[in-house]
């Protein structure tokens, strides 16, 4: 008896599980190539369904009212949204955002709460009923509350038998965030945040002051604020702040809308100070004020393993600090922290309630997108070496072979095998791999694809045996790519490439949990002595990372890379 989840507003996806375990997961965004996809996941529902033996009895569905309430009443409204938050439509006037804070005001917080719950469930409910019915799907549905959604995330993904588990992001069913305790498998809420005072939202608003997008770029304001001189910015408290006596995020300031609140950070702040000082001083804010939660917590429940997830959470530095501190004794940020993981966490949840079983061990990987055959494979290679873009030939251990050309001749390759990832970070089946320890493959790998800023920087895959030797401090590994990790001054020419300014890596510390890929690192440690590579997500800048060997040929193609490792196949480009 396995779970459906459905998330269906931005970021749309599907997932199933099956008595604690994920059967998969997918977003919509690697179906359509529309990055963030907003709507109906019906390609991910479609791919689930073939690809699922265990019967689905029950439908979970992570977001009751708010924005997904309107976007499912109204759903090019909430395109229109993500083309603004994209920069892909016309900027608001100011009336126009004036107008719409005052909205936000009145609807944010879904006060009274039992309105919003009842109009989600049954409007939204009938509408979401049609839509499956299309499908040939008529299963009971079970609504999960946006915040219990990550939270589920967080802790069934853990492994933890009694976790401190936490939850932030921009707002979400009128919360920006909250506080449970996981329990055995059971999760009880202890504290929340209204969605009127956010950190998240804060964070966002500030990556549109920079004239970054709104989530999506909040980890480019998180990487240039490396570039600036320590500075505090004391105003930040009137935006938002965690009162401790309280327990509660307050906001003196009143702002809801993001643009609104974006105009107001450059009409008040960036007057002042250079963009990098507010990266810097609105990174040191906010990261401030979930510590004080985080410790406050710890204290008050004395459980010290602490899982979190939401957005907010995508933050490496904020999780760096975290990783650090010396009462937390286990660590987890679920690796699709954003709302892109809703689907799989309302599914988790409704999963334990239907079966109550708690998976005792942590997830190890997150392979739960499609594969392909060799045969299905060849089938690609072959029409486009009839149409004379390409050169391809088999290699029998490709891992070896790919790794040579790594070490020895310094290329850049790119790297398709097995399952695709769940989530926005390549863990060594789709990606783009090189030397960590030549600084110029960056800039190459800028120019042939990614097209980054000066100041974003690429992360790592370590094995996990050598990770202690290059970074320091190393109070446990990371699978994901989900914390930082600063590098022994040292051994920060070995990591360069994959390194930032301020001397930090974001890796995925290997170990066995993805055998072909341990053994290009393996083979690359032959070479140099240790096993590191940059890691970077196969994608052209502003795709999706590729899902099918389509496309992973359609980037090779459009993009100045020349090589391709896929399947047992290595291909070159055609010059």
């Amino acid at each position: 008896m396995a779970v459906l989840g459905i998330h269906d507003a931005h970021d749309s996806g599907a997932a199933i599980t099956h008595e604690g375990n994920v059967i998969g997961a997918v977003n919509e965004e690697r179906f359509t190539k529309r990055k963030n996809d907003v709507g109906f996941p019906t390609n991910a529902i479609d791919y689930m369904l073939k690809n699922c033996d265990e019967e689905v009895t029950k439908v979970a569905i992570p977001w009751i009212g708010g924005s997904a309430l309107f976007a499912r009443m109204m759903p090019d409204l909430e395109v229109r949204r993500r083309l603004l938050w994209r920069k892909q439509a016309p900027k608001p006037s100011r009336l126009k955002m004036e107008v719409t804070d005052l909205i936000f005001k009145l609807v944010q917080d879904q006060w009274p709460r039992w309105f919003w719950d009842a109009t989600g469930r049954g409007v939204g409910g009938s509408i979401l009923k049609s839509k499956l019915r299309k499908m040939g799907i008529e299963k009971e549905m079970v609504f999960v509350d946006h915040h219990l959604a990550h939270a589920a995330t967080a802790y069934y993904a853990s492994g933890f038998k009694e976790a401190l588990v936490i939850t932030l992001d921009g707002a979400g069913d009128g919360l920006s965030g909250t506080v449970s305790i996981g329990d055995n498998g059971k999760l009880k809420r202890i504290n929340e945040f209204k969605a009127s005072a956010s950190l998240g939202l804060l964070y966002g608003a500030a990556t549109l002051a920079c004239d970054l997008r709104f989530s999506e770029d909040e980890g480019k304001l998180m990487s240039l604020a490396a570039y600036s001189y320590p500075a505090e910015i004391k105003e930040l408290d009137s935006f938002v702040r965690y009162d401790e006596k309280k327990k509660q995020l307050v906001s003196d300031l009143g702002i809801k809308y993001e643009f609104l609140l974006a105009e107001h950070i450059k009409d008040t702040l960036l007057w002042k100070y250079n963009r990098e000082a507010l990266a810097y001083a609105v990174q040191k804010h906010v990261q401030n004020q979930v510590m004080k939660i985080v410790e406050g917590y710890i204290k008050e429940t004395k459980i010290r393993n602490v899982a979190v997830s939401g957005g907010y959470f995508s933050n490496i530095i904020t999780n760096m600090e975290i990783n650090e501190h010396p009462e937390v004794k286990n660590f987890f940020v679920f690796p699709q922290m954003g709302d892109g993981g809703l689907a799989l966490g309302a599914a988790y949840y409704v999963d334990f309630q239907e079966n109550g079983k708690l998976n005792p061990k942590q997830v190890d990987n997150f392979y739960y997108g499609p594969s392909y055959t060799d045969i299905e494979i060849e089938r690609t290679l072959r029409k486009q070496k009839k149409a004379k873009k390409i050169t391809y030939h088999e290699v029998k251990g490709i891992a070896k072979y790919v790794s040579g050309k790594i070490a020895e001749e310094n290329k850049i390759i790119l790297w398709f095998q097995g399952r695709m990832e769940f989530g926005p970070r390549a863990l060594g089946n789709r990606s783009v791999l090189a030397l960590a320890n030549h600084k110029e493959n960056r800039n190459e790998i800028n120019l042939m694809i990614k097209r980054r800023p000066y100041y974003q920087p690429f992360a790592s895959t370590i094995l996990e045996e050598d990770a202690r030797s290059l970074l320091d401090p190393y109070p446990r590994g990371n699978k994901f790519m989900t914390i930082g990790y600063k590098v022994r001054p040292d051994k920060f020419p070995e990591l360069e490439a994959a390194s930032h300014i301020d001397m930090t890596t974001r890796p995925q510390t290997l170990g066995k949990e993805n055998m072909l890929y341990r053994d290009v690192l393996l083979g690359v440690k032959k070479k140099i002595g240790y096993g590191a590579v940059l890691n970077t997500s196969f994608n052209k800048h502003g795709m999706p990372i590729v899902m099918t060997p389509e496309d992973a040929l359609w980037t090779l193609e459009n993009t100045g890379a020349k090589y391709l490792a896929i399947g047992n196949f290595f291909v070159e480009k055609v010059k």
